[in-house]
């Protein structure tokens, strides 16, 4: 069966996708404008929500795992971990609430116990304990975000190294628990079709696809963040690599502008023309990614399903223009908000809070109920349901909140402190710092920045190259031919990070203070004492940032640096192909260097003066689910 084609000629078309756009999309293009007043009191809105929701668990459910916010009861739903509580800790700590976050801590810290009995889902406990202790920690450990917590002893850490050992079984592994993740990405990416695309589920013992479907949405929305984002963060070239091969062939056979639909991976048939509302996440994703056009047009597409409906069901079918049966319930997800958010942070268009404002009339007219905020079991009937996801608190309300403050002015640690952040898939903050980027380089401080001219390079010394593997990066743009914009433009300046021994940085240096001249030479002092055993050839210059990292732009490697890359480039693809019982992967190791993937950077402007306004829906013809799966 060949792939689905967009069809042009009318009498063809089923039509209700179409006009479901025609009619929604234009109003919700049009900004009504938010005036910076009005985005006050909506953010102040959302932290009473968030208030309304969270002492609610506190007085009814706590120390169970979620609240039953119709009834005012709990329940353990993964494992008895108060699992809204360390989901809410670093919202707590964005709101500037030192007291509760203080005591919320403390109370983890000396109560939740890990060595327990309990049978849990290895990604939620991942996504929704872990990540929230780890974010956790690192507000309260470091004083530069304001919420240092004096009598903290690194007890949430602790507790996060005691949890990710407990996880290690579900890998069948006794090494690092970072390092088993990537072999699970490189596993999957290893089995991926000829068409660059992987399946929904897969048997994690024999390496077989049991469900073939490939999407952006429900069960693979999470292995497309974690690959831009473990780049971001860590700085690793290879989920760089493996996330631009996925995203070309997700945006070849998967985009039907502006939708998405579910394909055969092997064959790229249409198997279903559905938007689940997992898939939402996409245009942040594709903002982060620098790819802001397409995002805008599918963002204005999803929440026209918003507008229909007033909250966006599980499932909404694309051939008929109706809600999918057995997916009517929007189980208040955040991920529609999420897009929002990112993309008012990247346009600084008003229409966006304009669709904060909507979808939090929504939840404050349809979802409040007396102790919390209740499911929605029916997008048509509005039918609350009994359960309240941890998510709420973590994503939901976090995201929304920030809309608002951006519009207002932000006052905010991820808008205004000391680090940028990179928000993990439960939205939980994790800054991007020297420490985290570069934690494998062999630098006297981890992950220090190097200061130099053209004239001084940065030694490589012989104990670098084993690690030839480590996280080496610059600031690669993802781009494609229908954006201007780029990753670095959005998230970051132009920056480049140092390979090689190099000095350590001072902590007025680390969080971002601009070097002295005296300074400056003692560091280029530092630098000129090392043995050089290969220089590379640098053209920097160290730049201030507002509020973040030491910036070094334009890195330019050593030809014994790039064949070291090269040479690493094609043992790590040789080691995706080897981890795979199945036949062969071509892979071609002759396209030069990951940078020719990308355009190069350039200037843009803080805000987009101009978008598509006329936005189309995808049109089908009369269609049934394909049930080719191999």
């Amino acid at each position: 069966m060949q792939p689905m084609r967009w069809v042009q000629g009318l009498p063809l078309l089923c039509l209700s996708a179409s006009f479901l756009a025609a009619a929604l999309l234009p109003r919700a293009a049009v900004g009504e404008g938010v005036t910076p007043s009005e985005a006050r009191r909506l953010r102040d809105e959302v932290k009473d929500m968030f208030y309304h929701a969270f002492d609610g668990y506190m007085q009814h459910a706590f120390p169970l795992d979620e609240l039953r916010p119709l009834s005012c009861r709990g329940e353990d739903s993964l494992g008895g971990y108060a699992l809204t509580l360390i989901d809410s800790l670093d919202t707590l700590a964005l709101l500037g609430d030192k007291e509760k976050f203080a005591a919320a801590v403390d109370w983890v810290g000396k109560n939740v116990r890990i060595d327990i009995n309990k049978t849990v889902s290895v990604f939620e406990t991942n996504i929704r304990i872990l990540g929230g202790l780890l974010s956790a920690h690192l507000i309260a450990s470091d004083y530069a975000t304001g919420m240092r917590i004096q009598s903290y002893d690194d007890q949430l850490l602790h507790l996060a190294v005691d949890l990710a050992q407990r996880l290690l079984p579900a890998f069948d592994t006794p090494t690092v628990f970072e390092q088993v993740t990537k072999n699970s990405v490189r596993g999957i990416w290893a089995r991926r079709s000829k068409l660059n695309l992987v399946g929904a589920h897969i048997n994690v013992f024999t390496g077989e696809w049991t469900q073939k479907d490939a999407g952006i949405g429900t069960s693979i929305d999470s292995f497309y963040e974690y690959l831009l984002k473990a780049y971001l963060l860590f700085g690793d070239e290879e989920y760089l690599y493996i996330f631009q091969e996925a995203y070309k062939a997700a945006m070849h056979y998967l985009h039907h502008d502006p939708w998405y639909v579910e394909v055969n991976m092997n064959s790229g048939a249409t198997v279903w023309p559905l938007f689940n509302s997992l898939q939402a996440f996409w245009p942040g994703l594709q903002v982060l990614a620098g790819d802001v056009d397409p995002a805008i047009r599918t963002h204005a597409a999803f929440f026209s399903v918003w507008k229909k409906y007033g909250f966006t069901p599980e499932g909404f079918n694309l051939a008929t223009s109706s809600v999918q049966n057995g997916q009517r319930s929007y189980p208040l997800r955040p991920e529609l908000i999420e897009s929002t958010y990112w993309l008012f942070k990247a346009t600084r268009d008003y229409r966006y809070v304009d669709v904060g404002r909507d979808i939090l009339a929504s939840l404050q007219y349809g979802a409040k109920c007396p102790c919390g905020y209740c499911h929605i079991s029916d997008v048509e009937t509005h039918k609350q349901d009994d359960h309240m996801e941890s998510f709420f608190l973590a994503e939901t309300v976090k995201y929304l909140w920030l809309l608002f403050d951006l519009a207002a002015g932000p006052d905010n640690i991820v808008e205004n402190g000391p680090y940028k952040y990179i928000f993990s898939t439960e939205g939980h903050l994790l800054p991007v710092t020297p420490e985290i980027a570069l934690v494998n380089e062999h630098c006297s401080y981890f992950g220090a920045f190097c200061n130099g001219s053209a004239g001084h390079g940065y030694g490589i010394g012989a104990s670098s190259v084993k690690h030839q593997n480590a996280n080496y990066t610059q600031s690669v743009d993802i781009r494609t031919s229908s954006s201007q914009y780029s990753v670095s433009d959005i998230l970051f300046t132009t920056r480049g990070y140092i390979k090689g021994v190099c000095p350590g940085l001072t902590h007025a240096q680390k969080l971002g203070i601009s070097y002295s001249d005296e300074e400056a030479n003692l560091t280029e002092r530092n630098s000129e004492s090392h043995d050089d055993s290969d220089e590379s050839a640098v053209e920097s210059s160290v730049q201030d940032h507002s509020n973040s990292l030491i910036l070094i732009s334009h890195p330019v490697a050593s030809q014994t640096d790039k064949a070291l890359e090269s040479t690493s480039r094609i043992q790590d693809e040789a080691t995706i192909v080897l981890a795979a019982d199945s036949e062969p992967i071509n892979t071609d190791h002759t396209g030069g260097s990951l940078g020719e993937n990308t355009q190069g950077l350039t200037e843009v402007s803080e805000s987009i003066s101009e978008h598509t306004e006329d936005t189309e829906g995808i049109a089908f013809q009369d269609f049934q689910p394909n049930e080719e799966t191999s």
